[in-house]
């Protein structure tokens, strides 16, 4: 079992994901997903470290998994297809927050609770220092505020992750149409059980991969795409077991008090 962590061994820890068996991607069909980009000390080169999702000029949602670490270790940018993409915006981080529980003060995003419940709360806001400028490869999108996934349609993925078992990189976006399954099928499949404020993703070839932690996971919703879910945590990359995403709607509360963004139904 894997908590998705940055990617490239920027911090020495395990590498996050990319999309398994997915396909190039054009930004201007997914101009919604930035990239977070890392480094460990202030003289080392900034490299490919998580993605995030554009909810307005200035706000991302996140994995919190992608914020650990001082904020100046940490940068923003938007609107690229190719990591080596040069005509890009590129922002600083202001501000970031995470989820905490009053009720469970110990809880932590990356451990199992006292339910056996896995990897919980792992959602993160961040600010920018400077807005974005919003055209055709750098672009919002609204969060979904429905709770569970019985009305999702036509879901996709997207990221810079690995392309498959084998830690294979690649520069390119990658994106895969994939299948939300319900928690109770979910539960069927792995242990321990997974919370309602997760959405599992299960195909026989499709999905996430380290390097993907924070991404989206959209689908249609009323005739409209929307976020419903950032990627969290997963088992393995050989797509056999469910991959797990952080359901938005659970956290309006908590992006809303943060960003001052409402989610939509």
């Amino acid at each position: 079992m894997i908590i998705i962590y940055p990617k490239k061994n920027v911090f020495s820890i395990i590498k996050t994901t990319q999309i398994v068996a997915g396909n190039d991607a054009a930004i201007e069909d997914f101009p919604f997903i930035a990239e977070v980009q890392g480094r460990a000390k202030r003289q080392d080169p900034w490299k490919h470290y998580c993605s995030a999702v554009i909810i307005s000029e200035t706000m991302l949602v996140t994995s919190a998994a992608c914020i650990r670490g001082p904020k100046v270790n940490r940068r923003v940018k938007c609107g690229l297809e190719n990591l080596s993409d040069k005509n890009i915006q590129i922002r600083t981080i202001k501000h970031s927050k995470i989820v905490s529980i009053t009720k469970h003060p110990h809880n932590n995003w990356n451990v199992k609770d006292e339910f056996g419940v896995q990897f919980d709360n792992n959602v993160a806001v961040i600010e920018l220092h400077s807005p974005l400028n919003f055209g055709p490869k750098c672009q919002s999108i609204s969060y979904t505020t429905i709770k569970g996934c019985g009305g999702f349609k036509n879901c996709q993925i997207s990221g810079w992750g690995f392309i498959d078992d084998n830690k294979t990189e690649t520069e390119t976006l990658q994106f895969a149409d994939i299948s939300v399954i319900s928690n109770a099928e979910c539960n069927d499949l792995v242990d321990p059980k997974v919370p309602k404020r997760q959405i599992c993703t299960h195909d026989n070839k499709k999905q996430p991969c380290n390097g993907d932690a924070g991404g989206p996971l959209t689908c249609e919703i009323n005739e409209r795409r929307v976020l419903v879910g950032v990627f969290g945590w997963l088992y393995d990359c050989d797509a056999k077991n469910p991959t797990f995403y952080t359901h938005v709607a659970y956290y309006t509360f908590f992006i809303e008090k943060w960003t001052d963004i409402k989610g939509i139904p």
